[in-house]
């Protein structure tokens, strides 16, 4: 309650998190399972894969815009958000997805490179050529604009950490004292940093899917979304909880 008190500063129409169940309800109802059956062998096409791709990461961009305006008028809700179980809370930074996670999803795609598959096998597989062929041997290309990627990321966050320490202080340091514009200016820092943090999550997921084919970016988003929806698996989060230390 008073971390709210503190950091609102204007109603909004509807809270961010009924805002977020239904745009998880459409990544898990509608953009996987469309996104999964452009990648399968019987659909396969590339204006519809494409599409696919286009639509799954407007869905994205529309999260992280939703986002920023929410903090706009409550950062409190976005910094800390109980709607989220106790898994996507241990994934969190400033608010959302590390954007590490993202980069760290797509380094898995290319440590994970198996013996070559014949062309004609892929017939009794449940995927196609193109999608099964997808990241083996990466080319150069991409591995150079993957390290840009993350040497970026490597500058990045530490500056928005020591921003948003440096912010989180003076208006904790000036919340007795300072009043009025004072205030609304150290909580303005404050937002600005969390804005900064969501912009630098959308640079780094444009610029995946910008470095990729199309197969490639498919099945990274497909990769992504699923990482999402695995949060909310019941059983997963029942046996974290067990792991839970309690602290006295």
């Amino acid at each position: 309650m008073l971390k709210a008190a503190l950091f609102k500063r204007k109603k909004t129409s509807k809270p961010f998190k009924e805002f977020y169940n239904e745009w998880f309800a459409t990544l898990t109802t509608t953009l996987l399972p469309s996104l999964r059956r452009a990648l399968s062998p019987g659909f396969l096409s590339p204006v519809i894969l494409s599409t696919q791709v286009e639509l799954m990461h407007h869905h994205f961009r529309s999260y992280y815009d939703a986002l920023d305006q929410a903090a706009a008028a409550d950062v409190a809700q976005c910094l800390y958000p109980e709607w989220r179980n106790s898994i996507e809370r241990s994934f969190l930074w400033l608010g959302d997805l590390h954007p590490y996670l993202f980069t760290n999803l797509l380094r898995s795609f290319l440590a994970d490179q198996e013996p070559p598959v014949d062309e004609n096998v892929t017939k009794f597989l449940d995927k196609s050529w193109h999608v099964v062929m997808a990241w083996k041997s990466p080319s150069k290309t991409l591995t150079t604009k993957v390290d840009k990627i993350e040497c970026g990321l490597r500058l990045m966050v530490p500056a928005l950490a020591s921003r948003w320490r440096n912010a989180q202080s003076a208006f904790v340091e000036n919340m007795g004292t300072a009043i009025g514009e004072a205030l609304a200016a150290e909580m303005e820092d404050m937002v600005g940093v969390f804005v900064d943090a969501n912009r630098l999550r959308r640079s780094i997921l444009a610029d995946i899917l910008s470095a990729t084919d199309l197969y490639q970016a498919a099945l990274f988003l497909e990769a992504l979304a699923q990482f999402l929806v695995g949060f909310k698996d019941q059983k997963l989060l029942n046996e974290f909880e067990k792991c839970k230390i309690a602290i006295n």
